[in-house]
């Protein structure tokens, strides 16, 4: 005897949370910000996702709102990748040079960068974002460098504040000059072997007092 399946013997389709509908709609606000190089329209961005257009607006607010929180998700990662690692060596240079490589590999592998870094760099929403985001990793490189001051790998006359700032943004605007229009960057090992000549000499360098 064949038992015939009614439509309540179907499973249903479980609905997505709202932190996965929010998380979906990122995913593609950050590939469609790559395809287009910087634009994003909500309701491009609803139906590429399968969503309505009103679920765009009620998780982001509006454009603004969803580019802020690529942003924020982008730095998630980067933190992830780079800053929140303890890398092994004897000595801060040792130790800085493996948090380099990776640093670079990040920015090179990640097809956002050049978005947020240059295409986008002169929004509101993107300077917010990576203001609020620099405080927390410019906080943490002060801290590293105390630390490596008090092993004696950097001159104590330095501000360990002022020292890490300047390090962090030196990279960060290597990066911007050196990313050309058409993609094609320098290799890795290139900008590693130029970017730690640069750090690396600020670590050492004894200010004038």
């Amino acid at each position: 005897m064949t038992l015939k399946t009614t439509r309540a013997d179907k499973p249903k389709r479980r609905r997505k949370s709202a932190e996965e509908t929010r998380r979906q709609l990122l995913t593609v606000a950050a590939d469609e910000l790559v395809r287009t190089g910087g634009a994003l329209e909500m309701a491009e961005l609803a139906k590429r996702a399968g969503l309505s257009e009103g679920l765009a607006y009620h998780y982001f607010g509006n454009r603004a709102g969803v580019i802020a929180a690529v942003v924020d998700a982008y730095f998630d990662r980067y933190e992830d990748a780079v800053i929140d690692l303890n890398f092994e060596g004897a000595t801060w240079q040792e130790r800085e040079q493996k948090r380099v490589i990776e640093l670079v590999r990040f920015y090179c592998d990640e097809p956002l960068t050049p978005v947020i870094f240059s295409r986008l760099g002169s929004e509101t929403e993107v300077m917010t974002v990576e203001t609020r985001r620099s405080e927390r990793i410019i906080d943490l490189a002060a801290a590293n460098i105390s630390r490596a001051q008090e092993a004696g790998d950097i001159p104590r006359t330095r501000d360990p504040r002022i020292l890490g700032a300047m390090m962090m943004g030196a990279i960060r605007w290597a990066i911007v000059a050196v990313w050309p229009s058409d993609g094609n960057l320098p290799s890795k090992d290139e900008l590693v072997t130029e970017i730690w000549a640069g750090i690396e000499a600020l670590s050492h360098a004894r200010s004038k007092r």
